[in-house]
């Protein structure tokens, strides 16, 4: 893998997480963000709800800014856990702290983030995972 995202790999690994989400019959926002966590590539599968537009950018972005993926926050976060209240401090976005954010590595370096929302986690995940191997 290269030591950055470039154009035309975000645009592949968009539409490999598209042809997966229509396997898998989960109408998705995919998003990928760069090292500086801007976005490099979008789409709003056919049918997607609309919340799922900003969510999936904020799971891409909270999986690079946090280096790890979206969901390993979600119970660290909650009340009275010691980084409760994390998820709101994120910067320009919040960071969205359920599954379907990956980070996009280059060997132990952290290029950039990918990010799913419309289906189950569980779905997302596998989404995401999908256009995380597309990128390497």
């Amino acid at each position: 893998m290269a030591q950055m995202i470039t154009h035309e790999a975000a645009l592949k690994a968009i539409m490999v997480g598209a042809s997966r989400a229509r396997e898998l019959g989960e109408p998705s926002s995919l998003a990928i963000v760069d090292a500086g966590g801007n976005l490099m590539a979008f789409l709003r599968v056919d049918d997607a709800a609309l919340s799922t537009v900003e969510i999936a950018q904020g799971k891409a972005y909270t999986a690079l800014a946090l280096r790890s993926p979206s969901g390993n926050w979600l119970e660290l976060v909650q009340p009275g856990r010691e980084l409760y209240g994390l998820d709101a401090l994120g910067g320009r976005r919040s960071f969205v702290v359920f599954g379907g954010g990956l980070p996009v590595r280059s060997g132990e370096t952290v290029i950039g983030g990918v990010g799913v929302s419309g289906g189950p986690v569980e779905a997302d995940v596998v989404i995401a995972q999908a256009m995380v191997d597309a990128l390497e």
